[in-house]
Formats: C-alpha cells, sequence, structure tokens
C-alpha cells in the first residue's frame, strides 16, 4: 500500500511531500524452458489458487513417461520433447521443453536441475490460498477481534521471523496482545528477503520492495487474495468514484502496491484503468497529461506531487485542468497531504482530494471520506497508537507511533509491526458517520526536525508551505530545513501588468 517514505521524499517538498510469466534456466544439462498452461481456476471469492499435485513426484513420472511414448510414436527423440511439467512457481502446468543436452549426463540428472531446485524450501507451508480468510466487520466485537489477532499469529508463526518469538502464544484478549515485543524496520531487514513469508511460493502472486531511503529495503508477499481484500476495501468505500465506465489514470509507481491494487478494482469492475506508472519511462508528465486530456480520465491516481506537476504543464499549454479536463477525483497517497494542499488541489483541479494511507508491509490502512478525515481500515489491521517511551495507549487528541497487527494479509502477515509513522488520534467521531477511527498521518518519526523549541514532522511542513503559497495563488514551493530555521521558498507567475 502506500509508504510515506516509500514513494515520496519528505526532505524536498514541491507542492506537497501469471497469465504471461515464463522462466528459463541454462545449466551445463541443457537448457529448460518453461510456459504456464493453465493459469489457475478461479474460486468463489475471488482469489486464484494454484493448480496442483497430491503426489508431485509420482505424476511427474507419469508425465514424463507419457510424453516420452508419444515421442517415440511420432519419431522423435525422447530426449527432445515437449510435456506438461507442474511447476509451482509458474502456478500451474506447463510445456517444458528439453533441448539435447551434454553427452554422458542421464535424464535423472537433467530433471534435478530445474528452477524448482534454487528456489528456496517451503517445507511445512501451505500451498493453497486460505479461502476462509474475511476481513473483520468494521466494528468487531472484543471476541471476534481477539480470534483475528490470534488467527494472525498462527499464521505468522509460520515464517522465519515469528518462528521462535510466537511459538506457544495464546491471547486471552486483544489486550493480552500488548505484552508481545513490536517488530521493527530493522528486524524485518535482518530477517531478509524471505523473513515474513508464512506462506508457500505457489500460493503467491506478487512481491514488493519498500524503497530502502533509509536502509535495505523490506519485503512483502502477497497473495491474489491478500490484494483483493486491499481493492474491495479501496471500492466499498469509494463506490462513486470507482465504478463501471469511469477512466482511471493511474499514475502510482508500480514497484509500489497501490498501482496493482488500482488494476485489480477496475479488473473487477471498478472503472478503466490506464497504467501509467509515473517512473515508467514512456509515460512521462507531458504524455500523462495528454493521456487524461484524450481520454478524459476522471480519476487521478498518484503521488500527492503528480497534479501539481501535471497542473503546472498544463497551464504553460493554456489549458486550465478545472476547465478543460474531466478528472472530478484526486486519489493521492505517499506523502503529507495537510488541509491547505488540498484546498489548493481541489481549487485548481475542481475535484475532490482522497487521502490513501499504508505502507509496502502492511497494504491498506484507511482512506479518507467526504469529510476529509481519514479512517483506519479496521477491517483489515489493528491499530495501536502508543505514546514514545513509554509504549502506553495514547489518549484521543494526542501523538503516538501507529503499531500495526494485520488481519487481513496471508503471505506476510505482520503482528505488532512498528511502521515508524507519527499519527494523532482524532477525538470525535466523524460527522459522515463512518465509525472508524479517524486519524491524521503526521510523518516517520525519523523525519522529524526541532525548529524553535517546536517538533515538526513533514505534515506540519507541508502545511506550513501550502499555506503561504495559497495566500500567493501558487501550488509551487520549496522548505529548505537549516539548523535551527526553516526557510520557505514560494514560485508565483508573473502576473500581466
Amino acid at each position: 500500500m502506500v509508504d510515506h517514505r516509500d514513494l515520496g521524499d519528505p526532505g524536498a517538498v514541491l507542492g506537497g511531500p501469471h497469465a504471461g510469466v515464463t522462466a528459463s534456466d541454462q545449466a551445463e544439462d541443457g537448457i529448460h524452458a518453461r510456459a504456464p498452461l493453465f493459469p489457475g481456476r478461479r474460486l468463489a471469492d475471488g482469489d486464484i489458487a494454484p493448480r496442483h499435485l497430491a503426489a508431485e513426484d509420482a505424476h511427474h513420472g507419469c508425465l514424463d513417461d507419457h510424453a516420452a511414448a508419444h515421442a517415440e510414436e511420432a519419431g522423435r527423440d525422447p530426449d527432445s520433447r515437449q510435456h506438461l511439467h507442474h511447476d509451482p512457481l509458474l502456478n500451474g502446468y506447463g510445456p517444458e521443453l528439453h533441448l539435447p543436452s551434454v553427452a554422458g549426463l542421464s535424464r535423472p540428472h537433467r530433471r534435478a536441475r530445474t528452477l524448482d531446485s534454487r528456489r528456496p524450501s517451503d517445507a511445512g507451508l501451505r500451498l493453497p490460498v486460505t479461502l476462509d480468510l474475511q476481513p473483520l466487520a468494521a466494528l468487531a466485537s472484543p471476541d471476534e477481534l481477539t480470534a483475528a489477532l490470534q488467527a494472525t499469529i498462527e499464521r505468522a508463526r509460520a515464517s522465519p521471523l515469528y518462528r521462535e518469538r510466537l511459538a506457544g502464544v495464546r491471547l486471552g484478549g486483544a489486550a493480552d496482545l500488548r505484552q508481545l515485543p513490536l517488530t521493527t524496520r530493522a528486524e524485518l531487514q535482518r530477517a531478509g528477503v524471505h523473513g515474513t513469508r508464512a506462506a508457500a511460493l505457489a500460493a503467491v502472486c506478487h512481491y514488493g520492495e519498500s524503497s530502502g531511503t533509509t536502509g535495505v529495503p523490506n519485503s512483502a508477499w502477497l497473495t491474489a487474495g491478500d490484494l483483493t481484500r486491499s481493492a474491495r476495501a479501496i471500492r466499498a468505500a469509494h463506490p462513486d468514484v470507482f465504478a463501471p465506465g469511469r477512466v482511471l489514470l493511474n499514475r502510482f509507481p508500480f514497484m509500489a502496491a497501490p498501482a496493482h491494487l488500482i488494476e485489480l478494482i477496475a479488473q473487477q469492475g471498478g472503472g478503466v484503468s490506464i497504467p501509467a506508472g509515473n517512473i515508467n519511462w514512456d509515460v512521462p508528465f507531458p504524455r500523462a497529461l495528454e493521456l487524461a486530456h484524450r481520454v478524459r480520465a476522471q480519476v487521478l491516481a498518484g503521488l500527492p506531487l503528480e497534479p501539481v506537476v501535471l497542473g503546472e504543464i498544463a497551464r504553460a499549454r493554456g489549458l486550465d485542468p478545472a476547465r478543460d479536463l474531466a478528472v472530478d477525483t484526486l486519489f493521492l497517497g505517499g506523502g503529507a497531504i495537510p488541509p491547505a494542499l488540498q484546498r489548493i488541489l481541489a481549487r485548481a483541479w475542481d475535484a475532490r482530494v482522497i487521502e490513501l494511507y499504508g505502507s509496502t508491509e502492511t497494504m491498506l490502512l484507511g482512506t479518507s471520506c467526504a469529510r476529509g478525515t481519514l479512517h483506519l481500515a479496521t477491517e483489515l489491521a489493528h491499530g495501536e497508537i502508543l505514546a514514545p517511551g513509554t509504549a502506553t495507549p495514547v489518549d484521543p487528541g494526542e501523538e503516538g507511533l501507529f503499531v500495526v497487527t494485520t488481519l487481513a494479509l496471508e503471505a506476510s502477515p505482520l503482528v505488532r509491526f512498528d511502521t515508524g509513522d507519527v499519527v494523532r488520534l482524532l477525538p470525535a467521531a466523524c460527522p459522515c458517520g463512518n465509525p472508524r477511527p479517524g486519524i491524521i498521518v503526521l510523518g516517520r518519526v525519523d523525519d522529524a526536525v526541532e525548529i524553535a523549541g517546536h517538533r515538526l514532522y513533514p505534515y506540519d511542513l507541508v502545511e506550513a508551505g501550502a499555506t503561504a503559497a495559497e495566500a500567493l495563488e501558487s501550488a509551487v514551493f520549496f522548505t529548505v530545513i537549516l539548523p535551527g530555521q526553516l526557510l520557505l521558498r514560494v514560485e508565483t507567475r508573473a502576473r500581466e501588468r
């Protein structure tokens, strides 16, 4: 989902903060090339489960012998043949082509040197996707929440990171969760690429990494169900935004999960997506603007910087985004979007601004409502807001570190993950009627600065810059942080005399 450091650079702010998979392996014994034949079967709840065999090795032998017999009948060399081979990496059966190999090597040796022999061991991990993993209700009962947390613990301890840490853990209630240690980003980095993976690779369809701007990137593995649950939650929260026939310009970077969630939402009937990630070499900002104008896109999804840059390019070309473009919704995540910046963007585009919050590690954590309140997705993740240093829950209106236990992730579940984000819990219920808690995401604790005795977060810096820019009728500003002071530069257009 969207990570404030994964997708945005808070240091310098400009306007804000298996279907076609193939694999090959060339070894001493020849070349093995595989392609999927059956992509999988669609299940009732929308997940994709891999086709697999109960006794894989035995079936491999049957398929080999069957293919060899056909080769001999056709007058071909059985050692140069195509036969069906099940490959969990490819999530199905596909033809495997054995080209003539080095003389003197036996057939069993050649079969051993395949891609399967180079993948990590999945001993003890589940192969199919868990079909009964359903999100909680928005307001779950204490017993339901405890059961969901316990289920996450049981899934998580299948991973190397949690195998010993969570061994034998049984919650008597949700409050018992606080007795468990926090999971830090440093621990995820030390755990390595497969450290949090609790599902077999055959059940996984997506891999993502944090940007690694502060060190080794964190890894996240996702099943089709993991992606589907976040996508459905977004569409359910905004059925008017993501609806059949709506055109979505998807500018999220495609290494980040939000880009894939937008694609999945469209595939599930939530609109027509234009995959135009903003770091794609073939879709620079000018072409993205041309796409939005030509195709009449109604939703612009991307980083908070996106509508600022596209708006400036549009005006340089004599276009007014509010008048000449069809965009009515800005779906933004990956950086601070305080009220002043939202007002600037909403006015410049004559569009509604929706804030998306989450991270690579946790997927969706919340979106904002029509009143502008960022509501936590409590059906997908359990959040704790803890006072720094004491690790005790804060009162409404206070700031604290946001700690997350995922409830709807199967491939890489996390227990008490310290996101590193500082958030403020809103003290009152939102007038929109959504019962989920509302928060303000201030930014990473490591990105805070001390100025004149005040501790300021990216949210505060962007709010200050956007407020000044708004007064000067601009959306372009830069913040420069120096020891003990903050410099702000606002760019405005030359006024005609």
